[in-house]
């Protein structure tokens, strides 16, 4: 038995929340962790939306029934069958939303990537192997993709501005895995913050972001 591969066009869903022009501020690319939609996942940001920022959340193009054969549906960046090109993929993919909306252009606006949950290994990888501008990068309750280290000399990972936000009750991310983590991560230049909370986007945190 062979395994073989074909790329192929396949339509991706994304969601906005703002509007973006010369008066645009901040743009934010906001990735959902696992199980989640775009939708939902921007509809939690929505508090942060004001006049002079752009939201772009794009969905992840794997979605399945989070129980049995029905209900309610989420989606996946990728899983471990075939990730090396799933990864491929959601790297073109966050490249062609990027220019579609030729963000380029926008060189007065601060540009944030963030990953919450299984979000934060896309970003990071997507990141690393680009040369989009970003200023910053939050990685959310989430892992920077452990394959990135140690960073090559053109990772974009050296270039961005890095965050690290976790809660201190979170039930993936135990204190001594964080501790683990930060340990893992020192060549990143991390800027932790934490917050009283569990594996939860809260956006009280990210308020002072937008200040």
């Amino acid at each position: 038995m062979k395994e073989n591969h074909l790329i192929i066009n396949k339509t991706a869903r994304f969601y906005t929340l703002g509007e973006l022009n010369e008066k645009t501020k901040q743009i934010w690319i906001a990735l959902h962790g696992w199980g989640m939609n775009a939708k939902d996942f921007l509809s939690s940001l929505e508090t942060l939306a004001n006049d002079e920022t752009f939201f772009i959340a794009p969905e992840a193009l794997n979605r399945f029934y989070l129980k049995g054969s029905g209900g309610i549906i989420g989606a996946t960046w990728m899983t471990k069958e075939d990730r090396l090109n799933e990864i491929k993929d959601y790297i073109n993919y966050l490249d062609d939303l990027y220019e579609l909306f030729d963000l380029e252009k926008y060189n007065h606006a601060q540009i944030t990537a963030l990953g919450f949950s299984q979000g934060a290994s896309t970003v990071t990888s997507w990141v690393n192997a680009g040369n989009k501008k970003i200023d910053t990068l939050i990685v959310y309750a989430g892992e920077v993709a452990p394959e990135l280290f140690p960073l090559h000399e053109t990772s974009g990972l050296k270039r961005t501005k890095n965050i690290f936000i976790c809660g201190t009750q979170d039930e993936y991310f135990t204190p001594p895995l964080v501790a683990q983590m930060k340990e893992n991560y020192r060549e990143m230049n991390f800027t932790e913050i934490e917050f009283k909370g569990k594996h939860v986007i809260d956006v009280e945190v990210l308020k002072p972001f937008f200040q």
